[in-house]
């Protein structure tokens, strides 16, 4: 994971030198009456697909039971899809090197995934051919911040790479099973989850003021209950990855208007909307 993060950061400083090279692009964002902060929202969709794949397994007994067999059979985790919604603020920095945005916030989060397993499973006296069927529902709600690089690819288009911090409390859990489990080994997530993520995604400018980001996220390291080196989450008898997918769309605050009001020398009204503005249609 060290050799990972590395690899990252230098990659991350590659990117970015290469991106000044070359022709000045139209900034960004700093420009007429927008500040370099705002308002952001991001819905979006989860997926869990399996990482130990589709597997065949066999489990003995330990001591004199170690020639028994426990269960031997088949698992097929896969994934189900689950809504996802964020939001929060965000800000845009010049004075850091490889870090030139930052945004923090609060999410919803459904994460949401199957099982099959089909096989012998031991009722401590016999083995019994069992098909079992396992689905999970589980619906956080937490916070988050990101610090991340900009690459800027084209005059209205950036590429936009963040790693941060989510803490997720899981608030309604749904789990069913239909068949006879036995000894089969099951795990469960606990209900919070402090991890550290990968957001990879592309920004497009429409307007001075206004953004949309599709972006793309996966867990690299799970910090809290469990710091093993993975980031990989437990449910029933597979081992599961999270992948967000969102739209976001950023905003920026509007700079205060300077106050600005003239003397009529009528003494009845502020020049600014005195006669002689009206010319002008202000």
């Amino acid at each position: 994971m060290k050799k990972f993060l590395c690899f990252l950061l230098i990659a991350l400083a590659a990117t970015t030198a290469v991106g000044q090279r070359g022709r000045q692009k139209p900034k960004l964002y700093g420009e007429n009456e927008f500040q370099n902060r705002g308002w952001y929202f991001a819905p979006g969709v989860t997926i869990m697909p399996g990482v130990t794949g589709n597997r065949f397994e066999t489990l003995y007994g330990e001591g004199e039971f170690r020639n028994d067999t426990i269960y031997s059979g088949r698992f097929d985790p896969n994934s189900r899809i689950g809504i996802y919604l964020e939001g929060g603020r965000h800000k845009f920095v010049n004075d850091l090197i490889l870090i030139k945005h930052f945004d923090y916030g609060v999410h919803i989060k459904m994460l949401r995934g199957k099982e099959k397993y089909a096989g012998l499973v031991s009722d401590g006296t016999q083995l019994i051919e069992t098909t079992n069927q396992a689905k999970f529902s589980e619906t956080s709600a937490g916070a988050f911040i990101n610090a991340s690089n900009i690459l800027q690819i084209m005059d209205n288009g950036w590429l936009h790479n963040s790693l941060g911090l989510n803490f997720d409390y899981t608030f309604l859990s749904n789990r069913s099973s239909d068949g006879f489990y036995g000894a089969i080994p099951q795990q469960f997530e606990e209900p919070m989850l402090f991890q550290l993520h990968y957001k990879l995604g592309f920004g497009w400018k429409v307007d001075p003021g206004l953004y949309i980001m599709p972006m793309v996220e996966t867990p690299i390291l799970n910090l809290f209950p469990n710091l093993d080196g993975g980031s990989t989450l437990n449910y029933f008898s597979s081992e599961y990855r999270p992948f967000i997918f969102s739209i976001r769309v950023m905003f920026l605050d509007r700079t205060e208007g300077r106050k600005c009001v003239g003397k009529d020398t009528s003494g009845t009204k502020p020049s600014l909307w005195g006669k002689e503005m009206k010319k002008y249609n202000r």
